[in-house]
């Protein structure tokens, strides 16, 4: 009689399946996730350890943290907050002296410069009782109380070091190591609702972090972008393969103080001849990769994206007035090219979209060369402006069109985009009286940028995560946020009957026409 054994692979894979949703003897579930940066490391890192005012849900939506409720006054002008009782490890009670000085510092510039901006709408914060806090804006600011859950704004002692009051803390029975190891914190207020006990983060470029999700290896693969989508979408059945839109923005740098890219006709040009339409399908498979011609995604809630007046133009009309304005700035497709460089990263997927907008500009007479440099050396040259064009995504964690027009600001850029006007009317509109008003300054400011051609918008692309069956709790969501807290390892789930390997694509795409 033939004896039947396992593959030895795949016994491989099954025993560290276990090993990764089980901690040793404790029975203490244990999770295992890849981050494919070590940016999005520090997110999951942060995020798990965080507890600010407010927190947001699986679905990125936002709900109370350490204030179990806050009261918005009818001109948005101030905004109430009453703590829930919670403590620091050393016990001591969380009060309102704490949250102020939280705040307080991030309006100072100890959270990030970022954060210190998208407070700029806070005159003053008032903790009239231990309990209570108040926040007093200059203008009406709602997505405020989400940038009251991101990380940046984690309660923390008003004296004193930082320390995690948050779902997890710092695994302290592990050795420091590349990885990082969190377990549930014990003295977060509402711990018996955290079913995953320990979780080890990693970080692995896309395509280690696919084969190891493919090997069983791992449970959970996050933060993936543009690198690693092509494959992703190969080797991830169906049910595993989660994409989101993102608030998130592909585009052009254009560095003004650059030779011919000094002219306004040339710039507008370049961001004329591109077809957008065509990028998202060629890179991602969907339409769910939206065009930009502007600067902000179209996902921002309530924002109405200004188009520019060439848009509702047919391609074909827009490369022949591109043409001519290219020849106007003395540039021939037969004789006077335009050689512009591309800076980039090393990625093969960044280099196939630099190749398709480089094919829409050829017949123009330009012809771009790309730049695959390394991650510190890109750093390097956009800190100083050394580049023709660079390929960057630009995001927002909260619904905020500001994060994708403060760069453009005259002193912040190394570029050469200066728009005195845009920049006042990005100051003013910290002091708008209402919430239309300061939306239209914005708006205002955005289409002064577009039309300089500071920034040629290309898509919003699309994220992807690898999820395996045995999670619960991960849901896809344009803030990208996938509290660890909410997550579960349970049973495999199913592919639902008739749904055909491909379906995402079609969903993705009715999820962001909605």
């Amino acid at each position: 009689m033939r004896s039947v054994l396992p593959n030895r692979a795949f016994l491989l894979a099954f025993l560290l399946v276990l090993a990764s949703c089980r901690e040793g003897d404790s029975g203490d579930t244990r999770l295992v996730v890849d981050a494919v940066s070590p940016a999005e490391t520090q997110a999951i890192i942060a995020e798990a350890q965080a507890w600010g005012l407010t927190t947001r849900d699986a679905g990125g939506q936002v709900m109370p943290g350490l204030a179990r409720s806050w009261r918005v006054a009818d001109d948005g002008l101030s905004i109430v907050f009453r703590l829930r009782e919670a403590h620091f490890p050393n016990g001591r009670i969380i009060d309102s002296g704490d949250v102020s000085a939280t705040i307080e510092r991030a309006r100072q510039g100890g959270a990030g410069a970022q954060t210190r901006v998208l407070l700029s709408g806070v005159r003053a914060v008032n903790a009239p009782l231990p309990d209570v806090v108040e926040l007093e804006l200059s203008t009406p600011q709602p997505e405020l109380i989400e940038l009251l859950a991101t990380p940046a704004l984690s309660v923390r002692p008003a004296r004193g070091r930082p320390v995690a009051i948050g779902p997890y803390r710092p695994d302290a029975s592990v050795s420091s190591g590349p990885a990082r190891h969190l377990e549930r914190n014990p003295d977060y207020f509402n711990a018996e609702t955290v079913s995953i006990g320990r979780a080890m983060v990693e970080t692995e470029d896309a395509e280690e972090a696919i084969k190891r999700f493919s090997r069983g290896e791992t449970l959970l693969v996050q933060g993936g972008r543009l690198e690693g989508f092509g494959s992703a979408r190969v080797a991830a059945r169906r049910d595993m393969l989660v994409l989101s839109s993102p608030r998130a923005t592909l585009v052009l740098l254009v560095n003004q103080k650059r030779g011919k890219l000094a002219d306004l006709r040339v710039r507008k040009a370049l961001s004329m001849a591109i077809d957008r339409a065509a990028l998202g399908p060629a890179l991602f498979g969907t339409q769910a990769a939206r065009p930009i011609s502007g600067l902000v995604p179209a996902s921002i809630t309530g924002w109405s994206v200004p188009a520019p007046t060439w848009e509702a133009l047919p391609l074909v009309a827009r490369q022949e007035e591109a043409r001519r304005l290219l020849v106007e700035a003395g540039v021939d497709h037969l004789g006077s090219r335009l050689k512009i460089e591309v800076l980039a990263g090393q990625g093969e997927a960044s280099r196939r979209l630099i190749e398709k907008v480089a094919n829409d500009l050829a017949p123009m007479g330009v012809d771009l060369v790309l730049l695959r440099t390394a991650p510190v050396e890109r750093a390097k040259r956009l800190d100083s402006g050394d580049f023709d064009l660079a390929l960057v995504r630009r995001e927002s964690p909260i619904e905020s069109v500001v994060p994708f027009l403060q760069p453009l600001r005259c002193n912040v850029n190394r570029h050469g985009a200066c728009l005195p006007e845009a920049d006042q009317l990005l100051d003013a509109s910290w002091q708008a009286a209402t919430l239309a008003d300061r939306l239209a300054a914005l708006a205002t400011a955005e289409r002064l940028w577009a039309e300089d051609g500071a920034v040629i918008g290309l898509i919003q692309p699309v994220d992807w995560a690898l999820v395996s069956p045995r999670i619960d709790g991960f849901v896809a969501n344009s803030a990208g946020v996938h509290p660890l807290r909410l997550l579960k390892i349970g049973a495999p789930r199913r592919l639902l009957a008739g749904n055909p390997p491909d379906a995402y694509t079609d969903e993705l795409a009715a999820d962001s026409a909605d």
